[in-house]
């Protein structure tokens, strides 16, 4: 993946050499600064760790010290530089379409409030390919802190499904299920408690466990495969228990491409496979009831539902196809009373590319697009190179997180909550860094 040359970045750079030439002296003689990598790399984890149970807005917070300690960084250290892929061009793209429908949105406040949090979200990406493009050795630590969290929220997960859970929410439809096949779904410890949330953290992360089974597997440690092997079924199996179908299309998305992937060593074994996952679903009843539940269309009321949002939301995108309602769900759940067809509120419009298209118009769906197009055309074109070694296999669990999410995003909301997207961010993070090329002399 090309760098974008700018005259605008050059100057940018050339400001930033001038300041750096005063402030380097600073960064040598302080014993403090001399750690800040490990300053950084420790408020990254932090987020991850903290957003298994901490509140959105102490979230919001840990997380954007990321950010402000890179950029920080980039002003002391001599020789740091501000360096632009051309798929980011399209996010910042889309980042100024958000801004101008700000402005054009009747609930200017409340946009203004959304359009913060996608700031956040898109500078923890930018803070950490600019932390990683000289940092690629802290990569696998990374996927390691997030490969463990979703071990451990994977086992709570688990030890909810046999305690026997009280439903915190009418999220499930039983009228056409048996009692003794109703599916108790599981929720981990994530807040505010949905096991939608958690079957869509699971999925932003599980790559992370499948990248750990991977280079496991190619560095020879038995243990350490045997360790992650039954991690991933156990995320697997999880997965299936939150009973939420949109991570149920992922989760088959990311066992897809696991086969793909290595398709030439278990060619053999792949009816095997195929025979154990139909067996699995078919011997539990709750989990294929909550499976088959996803085709009879109007005939499941948290379907029915989905439907006519998106009935509601496609009208209003009709209404506003330039610059959108505004950002955010705060401005959504405002507008979308106007809109509803029965008398149920939604949080946004179940569908990450219909949301994107309500909140910000057209031009900003294209943008969006358009960087994942490039980001993921880039990654899989990378792997065809035929790369070999522990880069192959991060490019890989990468490029499958941002996909997965996307698949799960297509049917519901919880893209849009910060423990997913400070996972996803991630993904993109370190597949752009991987995908960079270095400019010549």
């Amino acid at each position: 993946m090309k760098i974008l040359e700018s005259k605008i970045f050059d100057f940018i750079n050339l400001c930033l050499s001038a300041i750096q030439n005063k402030t380097d002296k600073i960064r040598q003689n302080s014993l403090l600064l001399s750690f800040w990598d490990f300053f950084i790399l420790l408020a990254i984890l932090l987020t991850y760790v903290i957003s298994t149970f901490a509140s959105t807005e102490t979230l919001g917070v840990i997380a954007i010290l990321v950010p402000l300690s890179v950029f920080f960084k980039v002003l002391i250290t001599k020789g740091e530089k501000i360096e632009l892929e051309k798929c980011n061009f399209f996010l910042l793209i889309y980042l100024l379409i958000c801004l101008i429908s700000n402005f054009t949105s009747s609930m200017l406040p409340q946009s203004l409030y959304g359009f913060m949090k996608t700031v956040i979200y898109i500078s923890f990406y930018f803070a950490m390919c600019q932390f990683l493009k000289n940092g690629k050795k802290f990569i696998p630590l990374i996927l390691l802190t997030i490969a463990i969290i979703t071990g451990i929220e994977s086992i709570i997960g688990l030890i909810q499904n046999y305690i026997g859970l009280e439903n915190i929410s009418t999220w499930q439809d039983t009228s056409y299920v048996n009692p003794e096949d109703v599916l108790p779904r599981v929720y981990g410890t994530l807040k505010p408690y949905n096991p939608n949330l958690f079957g869509g953290f699971l999925i932003a992360s599980f790559p992370a466990v499948i990248a750990m089974l991977g280079i496991s597997v190619k560095n020879k440690k038995t243990v350490n495969t045997v360790i992650w092997s039954i991690c991933s079924l156990l995320t697997a199996y999880v997965i299936f228990l939150t009973g939420c179908r949109g991570a149920y299309l992922a989760l088959f998305t990311i066992i897809l491409g696991v086969i793909v992937i290595t398709f030439d060593k278990i060619k053999k074994i792949i009816p095997l496979l195929i025979g154990a996952v139909v067996a699995f679903i078919a011997v539990n009843h709750g989990i294929l009831k909550r499976l088959m539940s996803i085709f009879i269309m109007r005939g499941d009321s948290s379907t029915s539902f989905r439907l006519n949002v998106y009935h509601s939301s496609w009208q209003m995108f009709l209404d506003n196809p330039i610059c959108g309602i505004g950002v955010g769900n705060k401005v959504f759940r405002e507008i979308y009373g106007l809109y509803m067809l029965s008398g149920f509120d939604a949080l946004s419009c179940y569908c990450v590319f219909l949301e994107l298209a309500v909140e910000s118009g057209i031009f900003a769906l294209i943008a969006y697009i358009a960087f994942l197009g490039s980001l993921i055309y880039n990654g899989i074109k990378q792997l065809q190179r035929g790369i070999n070694g522990n880069e192959k296999i991060i490019i890989f669990s990468s490029l499958l997180g941002i996909i997965a999410v996307m698949v799960h995003g297509l049917f519901d909301t919880v893209y849009f909550r910060p423990q997913i997207q400070f996972i996803f961010w991630t993904m993109c993070s370190i597949l752009t860094v991987y995908l960079r090329e270095e400019k010549t002399e």
